[in-house]
């Protein structure tokens, strides 16, 4: 009797091994299922363009002096005329600030052999909301005092920027699905959602006027006139999309 007991026991263990296994291997698929079988990776990016609504021009004051206190003074003094003649033209403090500084021994007059001469520099870079008023700056500047133009850029602001970019991120989107769906079809599978999403951040490239296109301008008339150009945002992406059998 004491078997029978045993063997009934042994009996139900195994039974209830036998469930146990069989519930396991009944879950696994359920859980694969949700799993895409196959996943799509793609980059893509997009450039807009639009014109600028800022510009940043960089005025310069050179001077040259025997000494190094000499050629400091003469700096500061123009700079100090330029600052004024900006003030009177309705540029404040906050749109003017320093780019470059230098003070130096100048090493190229071989035929002064033992003179020494120093040279100072002081660029000022002036933020304009107003593109049209680009060329008016300049003459001001340069009619105080100024003796260098050292570049203008046609570049955005940066609620013009944040837009710019939505614009960007939209087409580049677009792009990304276009290829995804272009790369499923030709593989037999169809897109069905998107799996995760990356963006990089704007690249802005603004309009740069050359120095030698400043002094061109400024030649012709006159007064200076400086025409600008389009400044292009960039924005890319990347996308991983799942995919099911077509």
């Amino acid at each position: 009797m004491q078997i029978n007991r045993s063997t009934l026991l042994v009996s139900a263990v195994a039974v209830l091994l036998l469930a146990a296994v069989g519930a396991a291997t009944a879950v696994t698929p359920t859980a694969q299922s949700d799993q895409p079988a196959k996943q799509i990776d793609v980059a893509a990016s997009a450039e807009v363009s639009a014109q600028p609504d800022q510009a940043l021009v960089r005025l310069g004051v050179v001077a040259t002096a025997e000494d190094v206190q000499t050629a400091r003074d003469r700096v500061a003094e123009n700079v100090s005329a330029v600052r004024s003649a900006l003030d009177e033209l309705n540029v404040s403090t906050e749109q003017i600030e320093t780019a470059y500084y230098d003070i130096g021994e100048v090493h190229e007059r071989p035929e002064t052999e033992g003179a020494s001469e120093f040279r100072a520099v002081h660029t000022l870079e002036v933020t304009l909301n107003d593109t049209d008023r680009v060329g008016e700056i300049i003459d001001g500047a340069v009619d105080s005092g100024a003796n260098r133009v050292d570049g203008v850029s046609f570049t955005l602001s940066a609620e013009k920027r944040h837009e710019l970019r939505q614009d960007a991120l939209e087409k580049a989107m677009d792009r990304a699905r276009t290829d995804g769906d272009t790369l499923a079809n030709s593989s037999d599978l169809r897109v069905v959602s998107a799996s995760s999403i990356s963006a990089s951040d704007a690249s802005v490239t603004p309009y740069r006027v050359e120095q030698t296109m400043l002094e061109a301008a400024g030649d012709a008339a006159a007064s200076t006139t400086v025409e600008s150009g389009p400044v292009d945002v960039s924005a890319s992406v990347q996308v991983v999309y799942n995919a099911t059998s077509a």
